[in-house]
C-alpha cells in the first residue's frame, strides 16, 4: 500500500488527484489532505510514516516551501502548481516532479512513474538520484508549458463580450465575486468562481497574487513603498493595492528586487 499526503487548499484540484491516484491502479491510501502551511507543518512534525507527497505551493495562508523549510520530510514530493517560477525551490527540496496546472492524467502518469521508478531502486543512494534529477532538470530546455489565456469571456446582460487579458490592472475578489479592472478603469464583473481559478488562466511572470483577494499585472505598476514593517504598497494608476505579510517576499522576488 502506497501512502499518499496530499497538500492542496482548492477541493476541486483535491478531487482531480484522486481520480488520478485511483487511475494508476495501484493499491493507494490517502493518509491526510492538507489545505495550509501550519496544517502541514503540525502533521508532519507528527512523524507519520508517508511514501511520496503531493504539494501545491501557494496555500491559503502562504507559500508551502515555509513549511518545508521547517521540516525534515524524507518522502519524495511530487509539486503541482500554477506557478513555473518555483521549480528551483522545488528541487532544492525532495522535489522529483513538476507539474504545472492544468495537466492531463497523461503527464501525472508520467511524474507517477517516476516515483515508482525511483522507490524501487531502494539500493540507490540519496545523493545518486539528487544528482541524477538535478542533472535531467539542467539538461531540460524547455517544459511544456500550459495554454495562458489572452482573453477572458465576460457576460452581459444580452451578450458576451472579450475581455484582454494584456488590459487588465488587476483582479479582484469580493465575497465570492470576481472583478477585473482595465486600463480604462472599467471594472467588469467575471464569471469564474474563485480567484484561484483564474489564477492558473494566467502567465505567472505577468500576474502575480499579492493577497487573498487581489492579483497585479506587473506591467502597469507604477510605484512600489513600505506600507508596514511586512508589507508593501503598490500603485497601479489610480489604485493603491497592498500586500500581505505572507506574500511580500515572494512578491519583491517576483519582482527581482
Amino acid at each position: 500500500m502506497i501512502k499518499v499526503v496530499i497538500i492542496e487548499d482548492e477541493a476541486p484540484a483535491r478531487k482531480k488527484l484522486r481520480r488520478y491516484l485511483d487511475k494508476t491502479g495501484e493499491e493507494i491510501s490517502v493518509l491526510k489532505e492538507l489545505e495550509t502551511v501550519d496544517d502541514t507543518v503540525d502533521f508532519f512534525n507528527t512523524s507519520p510514516d508517508v511514501d511520496v507527497v503531493i504539494s501545491d505551493i501557494e496555500l491559503r495562508d502562504g507559500n508551502v516551501f515555509e513549511a518545508l523549510n521547517k521540516l525534515s520530510i524524507a518522502a519524495p514530493i511530487i509539486f503541482a502548481t500554477a506557478y513555473d517560477q518555483f521549480w528551483m525551490n522545488a528541487f532544492e527540496t525532495n522535489g522529483i516532479e513538476y507539474l504545472l496546472k492544468p495537466y492531463s492524467f497523461t503527464r501525472f502518469e508520467k511524474a507517477w512513474k517516476k516515483y515508482t521508478l525511483l522507490s524501487t531502486r531502494q539500493t540507490n543512494k540519496h545523493d545518486d538520484i539528487i544528482k541524477k534529477l538535478d542533472d535531467y532538470y539542467q539538461s531540460k530546455q524547455e517544459e511544456v508549458k500550459p495554454d495562458y489565456k489572452e482573453f477572458i469571456p465576460v457576460k452581459s446582460n444580452s451578450s458576451i463580450y472579450f475581455l484582454k487579458v494584456e488590459e487588465v490592472l488587476f483582479f479582484q475578489a469580493d465575497y465570492g465575486v470576481l472583478f477585473a479592472y482595465d486600463v480604462m478603469n472599467k471594472r467588469h464583473t467575471l464569471n469564474q468562481t474563485s480567484l484561484k481559478e483564474l489564477q492558473e488562466m494566467l502567465n505567472p511572470n505577468v500576474f502575480f497574487k499579492i493577497n487573498r483577494s487581489e492579483l497585479v499585472n506587473r506591467n502597469y505598476i507604477e510605484k512600489i513603498s513600505r506600507y508596514t514593517k511586512n508589507t508593501v504598497s503598490i500603485q497601479i494608476k489610480n489604485h493603491q493595492l497592498k500586500t500581505s505579510q505572507n506574500s511580500t517576499g515572494a512578491f519583491n522576488s517576483w519582482l527581482g528586487i
